[in-house]
């Protein structure tokens, strides 16, 4: 049986058993009816309300069953047909790993308390993960329901059960994602604990998330303390980094292919005009500490000479561009973030060669084989998340002094077709940043353009759950 046909046939009886649940036998025929079904007889549905729905969707296909279930759970309380709709449709492409939650689990061993001050009881909060109270979870063993065992090691005889047992007991490992995240949420929620204890929770189970595609992130505050919920980070570019060739500087470099078999690329000629990061990518990304500790081994440098030679390096690609923008872009997203992230920081990679055409353009008669060969900045998030930011001057979009129709559609063109391979591209016109100046050798950033900066990488960070790690 295939997937497609799995799935439809949990959405059949999941459907069957909701309405029936909900719907006396007598209605049953007309409610059928209205959501699309059939019709009926009232015999047939006091015989078994299950099997006359059933009957009813045998030749139904995914798509409208899908359709169907949502109309029940609108209508009437069905959360176990909520929670497979979740499951088959929002959280279908994305799955925490068995392992992941149970490392998230374990993290709750540190707590003091489990819901802190929450004002509901213990089983009015597990209520989003656990069965029905009056389960008996191992006959075998004992008779006791699921609530007598949480009464009896964790009410009674605090500490029987660690904060991790209590929750896989209560089904933490096989409740619906959807269900699972919202435990995480109830375990950050101000009611359960705020200040420093809230801060560590964070702190330990944001990571945990984001190797599988989650972040918590911000979605509102009371009483000034943070109420987080878990996001998922944006899809990324399918495929991994094999050569990150960047920082370009003066002639174009002449690369080869040393090993065509393994892409492994050499430059033979103008080997200083750019940088290659040939290190596998990490699951976190490219983080600036990532780029000085790989500048300080290939140097041979201290970390902090290695530091500032590889900030000077980079600095200096930026400054050949002799574009104001890009050069108050760079500085200035060190400048704001580097104190605060730390390590954490993404690195901001300027130059970097996205396609690359051997002959120049001189060579191929002013017509390049390949658009758009740089990127002006290029950041890799965790995720697989590829961000490309372009500082747009006049010359992206007129020729001269008049506006270019052709030289814009090639530019959203290109803009197409990285986004249809999954980069997420940003623009900054340059006029954004109208109010900085090189004032003698030294550059002026104006407040307007300080402000338009740190705002876009405070809502991108936001975006993509990029906050400071536990580092001790």
């Amino acid at each position: 049986m295939s997937i497609a046909a799995k799935d439809a046939e949990r959405i059949r009886t999941c459907v069957a058993q909701s309405l029936a649940a909900a719907v006396k036998a007598y209605d049953l025929p007309r409610t059928a009816m209205r959501l699309g079904m059939s019709d009926g007889t009232d015999e047939e549905a006091f015989r078994s309300k299950r099997i006359y729905v059933l009957s009813r969707l045998r030749d139904w296909k995914r798509p409208e069953l899908l359709k169907l279930a949502q109309s029940v759970v609108d209508e009437f309380e069905a959360p176990d047909l909520s929670d497979l709709l979740s499951e088959l449709t929002t959280h279908a492409d994305r799955r925490l790993s068995t392992f992941t939650r149970r490392e998230i689990l374990k993290a709750t061993d540190f707590l003091g308390s489990l819901f802190g001050e929450h004002p509901q009881s213990l089983y009015e909060c597990l209520e989003v993960i656990a069965p029905r109270w009056d389960h008996i979870r191992d006959p075998a063993v004992s008779l006791r329901s699921l609530k007598d065992e949480v009464e009896q090691h964790c009410l009674r005889n605090p500490g029987d059960w660690s904060y991790s047992e209590l929750l896989r007991n209560c089904g933490a490992l096989e409740c619906s994602q959807g269900r699972f995240f919202q435990l995480i949420e109830a375990l950050l929620h101000p009611l359960a604990r705020h200040g420093d204890e809230q801060k560590q929770l964070f702190e330990r189970l944001d990571p945990i998330l984001k190797v599988q595609g989650f972040a918590l992130a911000i979605k509102a505050y009371e009483s000034s303390h943070a109420i987080y919920e878990v996001q998922r980070l944006a899809s990324g570019v399918a495929g991994s980094l094999k050569n990150l060739i960047f920082a370009s500087i003066g002639e174009k470099p002449d690369i080869v292919l040393a090993d065509a078999i393994n892409n492994d690329v050499r430059i033979t000629k103008h080997a200083d005009k750019c940088l290659i990061y040939d290190r596998p990518l990490s699951s976190s990304g490219l983080k600036w500490v990532d780029l000085a500790n790989w500048w300080q081994e290939t140097q041979g440098l201290e970390a902090s000479a290695a530091r500032k030679a590889l900030g000077e390096r980079l600095l200096d690609a930026v400054k050949r561009t002799q574009s104001i923008p890009e050069l108050v872009l760079f500085k200035s997203y060190y400048k704001t973030f580097l104190g605060g992230l730390g390590d954490d920081l993404p690195a901001l990679i300027p130059q970097v060669y996205l396609h690359y055409d051997p002959q120049t353009i001189a060579q191929r008669g002013g017509r390049p084989a390949l658009p758009r060969q740089r990127m002006d900045f290029l950041m890799l998030l965790s995720g697989g998340v590829r961000i490309v930011i372009e500082m747009d001057g006049k010359q992206h979009y007129s020729d001269g002094e008049f506006a270019s129709p052709k030289l814009y559609a090639e530019m959203v063109r290109e803009d197409r077709a990285l986004r249809l391979r999954g980069y997420e591209v940003y623009r900054f016109g340059a006029y954004e940043l109208y109010d900085s100046r090189i004032a003698g050798s030294r550059l002026v950033v104006g407040p307007y353009s300080a402000s338009a900066i740190r705002t876009f990488f405070t809502d991108l960070f936001g975006r993509h759950g990029v906050v400071p790690s536990n580092r001790g």
